[in-house]
């Protein structure tokens, strides 16, 4: 192989891979190009697709009505960077459709009408050619699901099966694609066709507007406003009408719809820096013949004034406003009865919780008797707020005693604006379950001994409530690990469950102290986790004691007592002696019958056998005593200042001597003697 060759094979490998790099590169760049251009497609994939009946040509009121909604329909959906507005005519045939040019609305939409030519009377639209050529051009998106059709007709169309059934399923394609199917029925509409075509629509989930009715404008604008209210209702007189709209600083949107039956009637809208608005300004602000729409994105905070001059006819005004500002709620629904009520609600802005510094809330009350209060909340650390400018609003409501349901109305208001932010909400004031401690006991006794030292019940508005021992918390000092706590609850029948429950305590070790525990029920109510406030309980706990035999030693005492006693009177049983005998005098009289005298019971434990001589009051003297034995009786004089001598057989007595042999005794000038029977039973 010669050089040449060889340097033309060098140079064509080298030329091969530049050629090779070059056609990645390009077709790399190609794919990030396409990849930018279908991302960009998907974000403005949205077309409304406005078909218009050509047969309104032939009807004043219905051409003017259509062009109206057309009007109406272009201005708003132009608003939107992602949407296109299609328009089409159709009469026998589609005519052939015009993309809306955004900055020339109205030349755009007119010169296309003064093109269309109408159809003869005698002739009948097309409606199914022109819903089905609707669906061909919005299929073209990438995502067809965003998109809406319009359709304006007086619906001349002589349904029978063939067309109902080809109607119908378009429509449920248009359904099943996710498109809403509108219709716009002219005045001149049939009856017959309007229910119809009101079917056809709502199969899509679509508007059917009937401009045959008195509220067809109301409707109509309404399908432009998201949240739409009804600011103003009446009937125009000769009187000029102001009507002010409080916007606040946070309102993002805003939306003002207008309906004017009589077209000769004067509106002015003027900003809150007395600006009044005018078509093609710095505003989104158009001015139809029956309809005047606002729509503005950030509008200034403040007061705007709408002017009206009117002589007749109905006369609508209708808000919208999107404000990111909201309030949402915390904490509980259900309090219960006698218990403090804690209400918190945040603040949000675009999802964030703030601070409203130049903003009052306030809620209003109105409780079970129809009472209304209204109590400022706050968001600086007071009164059961808990984080100062966290924009959590917080207040305390007095509680209330019986069980009801509570209104609440929470209010942002701002000091210079009339429109605040509201929340609507509701509480409820139950019954709930409670702790009723029935006893508390001091306790006493040994060491390892139980002792029942409460007992308590659980209940709802006084009914008993069944709850597990696993539901209540006895929170003790863990420092005393001594004493030991446990819950005895008393047994129902079929359940494990009870409403009665005894506190039983033991110490192992002496102790004289008191002792404290909190009961505390953690349970389910109402669907709730339900927490009842601590309860506390103190008792004193004495173990310190002595124990004899297992009993306190007091019991020994006691029982020490009854024993001695019980000897004494055994004693006493065995050494009682007979008290027999009489003393009688010279004439043989009774002077003294000793079984009847009165002896002091503890003198007669002490001495059974004898009879004091203060214990006979027929004798004179006191200083002595008889005595009785089974045979023999004695007496013993022991001597008392006052008391007369005492003689035996004339003898003076001194000392113990016998008497029981019949011995006269004389004291006084008196004697007598003992005779152990009466001496008339002497035979």
């Amino acid at each position: 192989m010669d050089n040449s060759l060889k340097i033309f094979i060098n140079y064509y490998d080298i030329l091969k891979k530049v050629f090779f790099l070059g056609f990645v590169s390009v077709t790399l760049l190609f794919c990030i190009l396409n990849i930018k251009t279908i991302f960009a497609d998907e974000n403005t994939d949205k077309t409304i697709f406005i078909a218009f009946d050509s047969y309104t040509l032939n009807d004043e009121e219905d051409f003017r009505t259509s062009r109206e909604v057309i009007y109406q329909i272009a201005n708003y959906y132009s608003l939107k960077d992602d949407t296109s507005v299609m328009l089409q005519s159709y009469g026998t045939t589609n005519g052939n459709p015009i993309k809306i040019n955004k900055e020339n609305i109205k030349i755009s939409i007119d010169d296309y009408l003064s093109n269309v030519n109408s159809e003869s009377d005698n002739l009948i639209s097309n409606h199914y050619l022109a819903i089905s050529d609707g669906f061909t051009q919005i299929a073209e998106n990438v995502n067809v699901s965003n998109s809406e059709f319009y359709l304006i007709s007086p619906l001349n169309i002589n349904i029978d099966e063939s067309s109902e059934t080809k109607l119908n399923n378009l429509s449920e394609l248009y359904s099943t694609s996710e498109i809403k199917l509108n219709i716009m029925a002219l005045p001149s509409s049939l009856v017959n066709n309007r229910d119809f075509f009101s079917q056809i629509s709502q199969k899509t989930k679509g508007y059917f507007i009937d401009f045959g009715t008195n509220k067809a404008y109301t409707y109509f604008i309404k399908l432009f406003l998201n949240d739409p209210i009804l600011f103003v209702d009446t009937n125009l007189d000769s009187k000029p009408l102001s009507n002010f709209i409080n916007v606040p600083p946070t309102v993002n949107k805003l939306r003002i719809g207008i309906y004017r039956e009589d077209i000769e009637t004067k509106v002015s809208l003027i900003n809150p820096d007395g600006n009044e608005l005018i078509e093609n300004s710095d505003y989104n602000f158009w001015e139809l013949d029956k309809i005047i729409f606002l729509d503005i994105n950030k509008p200034q905070s403040g007061t705007w004034t709408i002017i009206t001059n009117g002589s007749t006819g109905k006369y609508e005004i209708y808000t919208d406003t999107s404000n990111p500002l909201e309030l949402k709620t915390f904490g509980d629904k259900i309090y219960p009865v006698n218990s403090e009520i804690l209400l918190e609600v945040g603040a949000y802005f675009e999802n964030s919780l703030m601070n409203i510094s130049d903003a009052e809330l306030q809620v209003r009350v109105r409780d079970f008797k129809g009472t209304e209060t209204i109590q400022i909340m706050n968001d600086i650390g007071q009164k059961g707020d808990k984080v100062a400018f966290d924009g959590i609003y917080s207040a305390i409501l007095a509680s209330m005693s019986e069980q009801s349901v509570v209104d609440l109305e929470y209010t942002l208001q701002w000091k210079n604006l009339t429109t605040p932010v509201k929340h609507n909400d509701q509480i409820k004031i139950e019954y709930y379950p409670e702790l009723n401690v029935t006893s508390i006991s001091n306790a006493a006794g040994k060491v390892n001994q139980d002792f029942i030292i409460a007992k308590f019940q659980t209940s709802v508005n006084s009914y008993p409530f069944l709850v597990g021992i696993d539901e209540i918390d006895l929170i003790t000092d863990k420092s005393k690990n001594y004493l030991e706590y446990r819950l005895d609850p008393v047994k129902i029948k079929d359940t494990h469950k009870s409403y009665e429950f005894n506190i039983i305590a033991s110490s192992s070790t002496k102790i004289k102290e008191e002792i404290s525990l909190q009961i505390i029920m953690n349970t389910t109510y109402l669907d709730q986790d339900h927490q009842t406030p601590s309860v506390n309980i103190s008792v004193q706990l004495d173990t310190n004691f002595l124990y004899i035999f297992g009993l306190r030693y007091y019991y020994w005492l006691i029982i020490i007592l009854a024993i001695l006693i019980l000897a004494i009177f055994m004693v006493n049983y065995f050494r009682r002696a007979n008290i027999y005998g009489f003393m009688i005098d010279v004439e043989n009289n009774v002077i003294v019958d000793f079984s009847e005298i009165k002896r002091n019971p503890i003198e007669k434990m002490i001495h059974p056998k004898r009879i004091s001589f203060k214990n006979i009051k027929q004798l004179p003297y006191n200083g002595g005593y008889f005595e009785f034995f089974e045979n023999e009786v004695y007496i013993n004089v022991i001597f008392i200042e006052g008391d007369p001598s005492i003689r035996i057989n004339s003898v003076p007595v001194t000392d113990r001597e016998l008497i029981s042999d019949g011995q006269w005794i004389g004291s006084s000038g008196k004697q007598v003697r003992f005779n152990k029977n009466i001496p008339y039973m002497k035979i």
